[in-house]
């Protein structure tokens, strides 16, 4: 049987992936408008974000000298990235010949959202600083950088002095793993935690959000699974590649379309609209921003797209 992707004119109306691109624009744009309403003056009111960026005096070194504001702005540059991923989803389903494009797409905003989320989370001052050092670590030693230069060397040793600097000025202290190898990150551990105690992995960042979206213990695992099926080519066995026969044939052998149809780019691209809103409503929380302003701009948009997707609107 052979195999060939389908233009959209061919065999699949456009409409409703026109329809469904529409719907996560108008996402897209009531995340923009959060940043230039709700969290326009995110450090003004008293505030767990506001109480952050004044304590920055206590943990001012070498190089940084805004750790805790740096923390809280980085929640804002998440937010911006989320709206950037959410129109890019739009785009691909809106554009002929595109079908899977916009699934790895929905995995980078996901992640984004979640690891945005799991830092804002923290219930201190400490803890949020830790979660977002060892982040800081993890992809200063993640980035793809020439190790063979000495100079860089040297950038990525001072960086992580001054990171590693700031967490003891937080009671942090250098964990310390069992079998360490070459390169890995550095990663810093509370007074209340074994050297060993490693920071949370992606995976268990991604099933934690969609646990406090209200999804249960098992459905949670679900998203990371999926999302990165698709975003690795695993599409079959992700379930989001369907097939049409085209009643053709090519030397005696049928052939077939493939696509994903509206309901299923629909169900799966609702991870991230559920995800940006778990981290929209935590970041409510951190700077004093009401939650309802986030349910009042996402609310209408979000609701469409999970019914258009099939997808139980979580609580």
């Amino acid at each position: 049987m052979i195999l060939s992707t389908m233009n959209h004119t061919e065999g699949v109306p456009m409409d409703d992936y026109l329809k469904l691109a529409n719907v996560i624009s108008r996402f897209g744009d009531a995340v923009e408008a959060l940043l230039t309403h709700a969290f326009r003056y995110p450090f003004a009111a008293v505030s767990d974000a506001r109480l952050d960026c004044d304590a920055d005096g206590e943990h001012r070194v070498t190089r940084s000298t805004q750790p805790l504001t740096n923390l809280a702005a980085d929640q804002l540059r998440a937010t911006v990235l989320q709206g950037d991923f959410h129109h890019g989803i739009a785009a691909g389903l809106s554009a002929p010949k595109v079908f899977f494009a916009p699934y790895p797409v929905t995995r980078t905003c996901v992640i984004t959202a979640a690891k945005a989320w799991f830092i804002v989370s923290g219930a201190t001052r400490e803890e949020r600083l830790q979660r977002y050092l060892n982040e800081e670590l993890a992809g200063l030693y993640d980035a793809p950088l020439n190790r063979a230069d000495e100079e860089t060397n040297g950038h990525i040793d001072a960086r992580t002095d001054d990171l590693v600097e700031i967490g003891t000025s937080a009671g942090l202290r250098l964990g310390r793993r069992r079998r360490p190898r070459p390169h890995d990150a550095p990663y810093l551990v509370g007074a209340d935690q074994a050297d060993e105690d490693q920071p949370a992995a992606e995976t268990s960042i991604v099933r934690q959000l969609f646990a406090a979206s209200g999804l249960s213990e098992h459905e949670a695992r679900m998203p990371y699974k999926l999302l990165s099926a698709a975003a690795h080519g695993r599409l079959h066995y992700a379930g989001v590649r369907e097939s049409i026969p085209t009643g053709r044939h090519v030397n005696g052998v049928p052939t077939i379309l493939m696509h994903s149809s509206p309901r299923t780019s629909a169900k799966v691209t609702a991870l991230a609209a559920i995800a940006t809103r778990t981290h929209l409503r935590a970041l409510a929380r951190y700077v004093n921003a009401p939650e309802t302003a986030v349910q009042d701009r996402l609310g209408e948009p979000l609701v469409e797209w999970c019914a258009m997707g099939g997808v139980p609107l979580p609580v």
